[in-house]
């Protein structure tokens, strides 16, 4: 395993491994909220750092974000994925529970079902919406159908309950949040729903998510920054979306292959 390099690596206390994009901001946002300093370690996507051999040892799977958690002991924890890493910072640092439920709780286990539902599909979204090649009208609709149905859950959800998982902010909402914020990419209009607006505008008036949003740089996908008619900000996101879609075409090119059959294969065609 290639040594990690000397400005990447993890310093005493916690480390957060991320870049510019949606989902590493749920763990700034979270130690804002909890007062934890961190060192941010960001990655060098056009350098392909993600997939470096040394990034390999944080996080196998080649994503972000990570934590290296070092310990006053010496000892370290690694952790990857934006849910586990919520976890393991709620149940590390937040011992007066500030942001999350006592472990074994029905409320814990409430916060704990609301936490990984919407990035995936919301991820496929602002794929097909922002960056696939080539037009795939298939997997818009089929993405920005289920966004807007669990839109439609979070705010029958919210009619009921202050904040996601209860009576109190949690991580669930840190979670659940970023995609509320970034509504516009993944073709989605906000004010469709009225009580995940106004939880989404209770939210993004904390200070603590203010400043999470502010790292590394200045979010870039809220639906105002998306929809900044001016032709100089849209240039970065055209250049975004256009390398961008690429780069993800080359890598799953690399794992294209045959799908394998089964008896009842074109049955759902006919």
């Amino acid at each position: 395993m290639a040594a990690i390099p000397p400005e990447k690596a993890p310093k005493p206390g916690l480390n957060i491994y991320g870049c510019a994009a949606v989902n590493p901001v749920k763990l700034t946002i979270a130690a804002e909220e909890l007062g934890i300093p961190y060192n941010y370690v960001c990655l060098d996507m056009a350098a392909g750092e993600p997939q470096a051999e040394w990034y390999a040892s944080i996080n196998p799977n080649g994503r972000m974000p990570a934590l290296v958690h070092v310990k006053e002991d010496g000892t370290s924890v690694t952790v990857f994925e934006s849910a586990a890493c919520l976890l393991y910072m709620a149940s590390e640092f937040d011992k007066e529970h500030k942001l999350s439920y006592p472990i074994g709780t029905p409320d814990y286990w409430t916060q704990l079902s609301w936490v990984a539902g919407y990035g995936p599909m919301t991820g496929q979204a602002v794929y097909f919406c922002r960056y696939a090649t080539e037009p795939a009208p298939l997997g818009v609709w089929r993405y920005t159908s289920e966004c807007r149905r669990l839109n439609h859950v979070l705010d029958k959800r919210l009619s009921a309950s202050p904040f996601v998982a209860g009576d109190r902010l949690t991580v669930a909402d840190v979670a659940v949040f970023i995609f509320a914020h970034s509504a516009r990419w993944a073709g989605i209009d906000i004010n469709a729903y009225p009580n995940v607006k106004a939880w989404h505008e209770k939210l993004a008036q904390r200070p603590g998510f203010q400043r999470g949003l502010q790292v590394p740089v200045p979010y870039q996908f809220s639906d105002e920054a998306v929809s900044n008619p001016d032709a100089a900000a849209q240039e970065p996101y055209k250049m975004q979306r256009k390398y961008g879609g690429q780069a993800i075409k080359a890598w799953t090119d690399k794992w294209k292959g045959e799908v394998v059959p089964v008896p009842s294969d074109h049955a759902n065609l006919e």
